[in-house]
């Protein structure tokens, strides 16, 4: 399969501005003979909390149903955190969707493990299920930016058979190591591939302002990198994985078997 890493700026709090980014790439993605495009995190909106609830109030799931039908007008998968509000629910949660080349939202992942650094934990609902899906390409887990740190739930994922976890993110500089060391520690420790999403771009809040690094990875199960895009700009990079190699490589290195899971 072809993977897509649409490394992406996003203008904060305009849903349908960055609509059409999302288009202009999955278009030119499938041109280059991708079948999934993956997207960073919170990419329709940034992270302007109070604005970002009221157009989900105001719009209800308009965003969503956008992304179906750009996916099924390109024929390509789409991936990447949005918010998502409920109608029974006062905040939003980081919502990751993985939505198929035929415009259905396959499975969706609300980020479990919040920000507190930046607050999120006060302005999002934490979810509270592990996702592994079977999609057309095989088992995939979902990861959204700070789970990265959190090496328990990939290892949950893999054991659940994912051979592939994407990461949607919004990583600012000064943290590109942690980011480059955690994305290949995540695809070794679990031998399987990830797909590393992270944004590009400065956001401003208020007085303050947040510079995104980039640095999106796809990474094989040995850690290898396969593909990665440039340091602080847009970019839309391409990786060919085969899924198929995950079985071979864990065969070698019976990782899983030998956990001591008794005992941890």
């Amino acid at each position: 399969m072809r993977v897509a890493i649409a490394q992406i700026d996003v203008a904060q709090g305009e849903f349908e501005q960055n609509l059409l980014s999302v288009e202009s790439h999955a278009k030119n993605a499938r041109l280059h003979g991708a079948e999934m495009v993956v997207f960073p995190e919170m990419f329709l909106c940034g992270f302007n909390y109070k604005k970002n609830v009221e157009f989900l109030r105001a719009n209800g799931t308009f965003a969503e149903e956008k992304l179906c039908e750009i996916a099924q007008r390109n024929n390509i998968c789409i991936c990447g955190s949005i918010p998502h509000l409920n109608d029974t629910d006062a905040l939003p949660t980081n919502r990751f969707l993985f939505i198929s080349a035929d415009g259905k939202i396959l499975s969706t992942y609300d980020k479990i493990h919040l920000f507190s650094v930046f607050s999120e934990n006060k302005y999002v609902k934490s979810g509270d299920e592990i996702v592994v899906a079977n999609t057309p390409f095989g088992k995939i887990g979902f990861a959204v930016c700070y789970d990265i740190r959190f090496p328990d739930l990939f290892v949950r994922m893999a054991k659940r058979g994912a051979k592939l976890i994407i990461i949607s993110s919004a990583f600012p500089h000064p943290r590109s190591e942690h980011w480059r060391i955690l994305s290949r520690a995540r695809a070794i420790e679990n031998q399987c591939f990830v797909v590393a999403v992270n944004r590009a771009g400065t956001e401003n809040f208020g007085k303050n302002s947040v510079k995104y690094f980039g640095m999106s990875a796809v990474i094989d199960p040995w850690g290898t990198v396969l593909a990665e895009a440039p340091q602080d700009l847009e970019s839309l990079t391409f990786a060919d994985i085969n899924l198929d190699e995950v079985d071979a490589i864990r065969s070698k290195i019976p990782a899983f078997q030998d956990r001591r899971e008794d005992i941890y």
